[in-house]
């Protein structure tokens, strides 16, 4: 008996973690619409040629009546990127606080067999969606330093990857 009511605890439990994690999804109508979230950079940014693309953790929605996923992946392009030129990144540091104006997708990957499935590696890291930052919207600094331990793990990881870096 208790074997059998364990296993139904852990599908019960199984089961109520799968659903609160595939609610939390953009819903349809707010894909490719600029949206105003504040949240705080919870990963380390990752800088490539021409864009810098970072984790964040969404804490307000300020566009009226529209809903975005806790954890979404952002792109942030370089000024000049587009046209050509060398790109200036912008500079964002994990555990700084930000209001930006997003545009923002369902994730999607490739129907690739045996290969990489981006699709299922974001739904287990539990982000919902991605974007990158519009080149005109809002993007302000709100804090250096958010609270938490998370934050400061994070941050004490891009301090010491720059130093290995020289």
């Amino acid at each position: 008996c208790l074997v059998v009511f364990a296993a139904g605890c852990g599908f019960v439990w199984a089961g109520w973690q799968a659903q609160t994690r595939m609610a939390d999804a953009l819903p349809a109508q707010w894909e490719g619409r600029d949206v105003t979230v504040v949240g705080v950079v919870s990963g380390l940014p990752q800088a490539y040629d021409r864009s810098l693309r970072f984790e964040f953790e969404v804490e307000r929605v300020e566009t009226a009546d529209a809903r975005v996923p806790r954890r979404i992946v952002l792109s942030w392009w370089g000024t000049g990127a587009r046209e050509g030129g060398p790109a200036v990144l912008p500079e964002v540091h994990a555990g700084e606080r930000w209001r930006f104006t997003v545009r923002l997708k369902r994730p999607h990957g490739l129907a690739n067999p045996n290969g990489f499935d981006y699709e299922a590696w974001l739904l287990e890291r539990g982000i919902r969606a991605t974007g990158y930052v519009r080149p005109r919207g809002e993007r302000q600094r709100l804090d250096a330093r958010a609270s938490g331990a998370g934050y400061a793990i994070e941050a004490a990881r891009e301090g010491l990857r720059d130093r290995l870096r020289g």
